[in-house]
């Protein structure tokens, strides 16, 4: 009589247990981890008193992502050349001759972004060119082959004779520019994305 009660509690102890790990299984909901903080855009300039906007995003494990700016903590490396209030807007305080690091922190997961101040002109750089910003058409690769060109903050590109080099970039700090097939000097220009800096390079393709 004993070992029956005890077969029977075993096998509704097992039917019970069985029953709720297949609930389990089917209902439990898993949310996803944060795995990381990027901030955007990562590099931009702005004027002496002049504002931008930065916006932080949360990474999760599962591919998806989660706008932060509103709750993350941001700080400045150097506020006596750029401030940033508790909403990611950064304001332009004095000159700055390099970039100041802006850090945005959620939920321990850290992103930055670097900002300069004051910046009237941008410097540009032809990473495919030789000496004296010169590149040769049959040694690059002819017709339809690329270029690589590179600035100090973010900027939108443009060529002035897309025949010689044409080229493609917005917000960035780096450019693909495209050889046309004719031969000649085109002027490169970037123009910051974030405030009014501008700096142009000419470039001359020889044959």
């Amino acid at each position: 009589m004993f070992c029956g009660k005890r077969k029977w509690f075993v096998l509704i102890t097992f039917l019970t247990v069985v029953g709720l790990g297949g609930v389990g299984c089917r209902d439990f909901f898993v949310n996803p981890t944060e795995t990381g903080v990027t901030v955007a855009p990562s590099t931009t300039n702005v004027q002496i008193g002049g504002t931008t906007q930065l916006t932080a995003t949360a990474n999760f494990d599962d591919g998806s992502t989660k706008n932060v700016t509103g709750s993350s903590t941001w700080t400045s490396s150097d506020t006596t050349l750029v401030s940033v209030n508790g909403t990611g807007q950064v304001t332009g305080v004095a000159s700055s001759s390099s970039g100041v690091t802006i850090t945005a922190v959620n939920n321990g997961f850290t992103g930055t972004a670097t900002v300069t101040v004051g910046a009237t002109s941008i410097t540009i750089t032809c990473n495919s060119c030789s000496s004296g910003n010169s590149i040769s058409l049959s040694g690059n690769g002819g017709t339809g082959s690329t270029v690589s060109f590179t600035s100090n903050v973010a900027a939108n590109w443009s060529s002035n004779n897309s025949n010689v080099i044409s080229i493609s970039g917005s917000s960035t700090t780096t450019a693909t520019g495209t050889l046309g097939g004719t031969t000649g000097t085109v002027t490169i220009t970037a123009n910051a994305a974030s405030g009014s800096g501008t700096g142009t390079l000419q470039v001359t393709v020889n044959p």
